[in-house]
C-alpha cells in the first residue's frame, strides 16, 4: 500500500514537486518570521550578554534596558565601587534619542563611557578608537556604511556635532542600534552629573559568592535594582517575545492553514483522480483500513517532503538575508524547527480526513462506469 501511495504521488511529478514547495513555502513563513523576532531579541540583548559584567544595578524598579529609563545619582555609583568583594564598578549613561546625519534621523540608544573605562564600551572594533573623548562618537560599521560614514565626519546629537571616532560591530540591528558617547559629553548633553549613571556594571572579586554579593548590593544600595547578567538579558529578551508575540501567532496561525489547506487539496485531487483504482481496490476486497493507509501514506509523504524542503529552505534564506540586510538577523532555532513537526503530522492527518471520507462512500461499481 505504500508502494501504490508513492506510485501514486510520482504519476504526476509536478503536481507532487507543487504541493512540497506549497507545505514547505507555510513552513519557511513560519520559521522565517519566528526567526526574525529570535534575531531581534538576540541584537536587544548583545550589549548585556557582551560586556564582562556578571552583576548589574540601576534604578529601583527597573529590569529592562529597552523601553526604560534608570538613573543613580554619584552617591549610589560610589557605593558600589565600596562594596567587599567586588573588583571594578563601572557607571554608564544610557539614552535613547534621535541621531542626526544630515536630514536623516536615526533612532537609537547612546551609551556614556568614560575614556579610560575598560568595560561598558563596544565590544569589538572595525577601526579607530574604541573609546571616544570628549565630543567624539563610537556607531557601529553597518550603520556608517549604510548612511556613508567614516572616521572623522560630523553627526549630530541633541543638537551637539559629534565626531566619528571609531566604528564597532555587532551593535545595529532592528529596533536596538547602540553607539557610544564621551561619558562627560553625554551627561552635558541631557544634564545630569558626568558621576552620576544610569547602569553600574560590576565585576566581582574571582571566586566571590554571587548570590552573596547580590544581598550585600542590596542591602547598601537600596535605591538599586540588583540583577545577574543572566536574567537582565532575560528580562529583555521576555519584554521583546512580549512585542511581539501576537505577531509571531498570527503569522503562524495563517501558515498552519496555507500548510493544511495545500496538503488537503493535494491529497483530495489525487485520491479524485484515481478514485476508479481505489474502486477496484474495493471490488477486490480491500478493507477501508488498507485504503485509508495509502491516502495517509500520501499525505504524509507529500508533507515530509514538503518539510525537508522548507526547513532548507529557511536556513537558506536567513542567510541570505543577513548578508544582504546585516541588520536583521534571523535566527533559525532548531528547538523551533522540532516544534513545528508535531503540528505539522497534526495538520497532515487533519488534512486526509476529507479524501478518507470520500474513500468510505466509494462505490465499487465505479470500476464500470464509463
Amino acid at each position: 500500500m505504500i508502494r501504490l501511495a508513492w506510485c501514486n504521488l510520482t504519476r504526476e511529478r509536478t503536481r507532487l514537486a507543487i504541493s512540497a514547495a506549497g507545505i514547505a513555502l507555510a513552513l519557511v513563513l513560519i520559521l522565517v518570521i519566528a526567526g526574525i523576532f529570535a534575531g531581534s531579541e538576540e541584537f536587544a540583548v548583545a550589549y548585556i550578554k557582551n560586556e564582562p559584567a556578571p552583576l548589574w544595578l540601576m534604578q529601583s524598579g527597573v529590569e529592562n534596558m529597552h523601553m526604560s529609563s534608570s538613573y543613580l545619582s554619584p552617591q549610589a555609583v560610589s557605593l558600589a565601587e565600596q562594596v567587599d568583594g567586588i573588583k571594578a564598578a563601572t557607571g554608564v549613561l544610557y539614552v535613547g534619542a534621535n541621531l542626526d546625519v544630515g536630514d536623516t534621523s536615526i533612532l537609537g540608544y547612546f551609551i556614556g563611557i568614560d575614556a579610560e573605562a575598560v568595560t561598558g564600551g563596544p565590544w569589538e572594533i572595525v577601526d579607530g578608537k574604541q573609546n571616544p573623548d570628549s565630543n567624539e562618537i563610537v556607531v557601529d560599521s553597518v550603520l556608517a556604511d549604510r548612511y556613508g560614514l567614516s572616521i572623522g565626519d560630523s553627526v549630530n546629537l541633541f543638537g551637539e556635532n559629534l565626531t566619528i571616532a571609531g566604528l564597532s560591530r555587532g551593535n545595529f540591528g532592528i529596533g536596538s542600534s547602540f553607539a557610544f558617547v564621551n561619558k562627560g559629553t553625554l551627561a552635558e548633553l541631557v544634564g545630569v552629573p558626568s558621576n552620576s549613571a544610569s547602569f553600574v556594571l560590576v565585576q566581582p572579586e574571582e571566586g566571590i559568592d554571587l548570590d552573596a554579593l547580590v544581598q550585600d548590593l542590596r542591602t547598601q544600595i537600596p535605591e538599586a535594582t540588583v540583577m545577574l547578567q543572566s536574567e537582565f538579558a532575560d528580562s529583555d529578551r521576555e519584554l521583546i517575545r512580549q512585542m511581539g508575540a501576537d505577531i509571531i501567532r498570527a503569522m503562524n496561525m495563517i501558515a498552519y492553514i496555507v500548510g493544511m489547506l495545500v496538503i488537503g487539496l493535494t491529497i483530495y485531487t489525487a485520491t479524485l483522480e484515481r478514485a476508479r483504482e481505489y474502486g477496484m481496490l474495493k471490488a477486490l476486497g480491500a478493507r477501508f483500513s488498507r485504503l485509508a493507509t495509502v491516502v495517509l501514506a500520501q499525505a504524509f509523504i507529500s508533507s515530509t517532503l514538503g518539510a525537508i524542503l522548507g526547513i532548507g529552505i529557511s536556513y537558506a534564506a536567513a542567510a541570505l538575508i543577513f548578508k544582504l540586510s546585516p541588520d536583521l538577523l534571523v535566527l533559525i532555532d532548531p528547538a523551533n524547527v522540532l516544534r513545528q513537526l508535531p503540528v505539522l503530522v497534526a495538520i497532515t492527518a487533519i488534512a486526509s480526513l476529507l479524501p478518507l471520507a470520500r474513500i468510505a462512500n466509494l462505490d465499487p461499481m465505479i470500476v464500470f462506469k464509463a
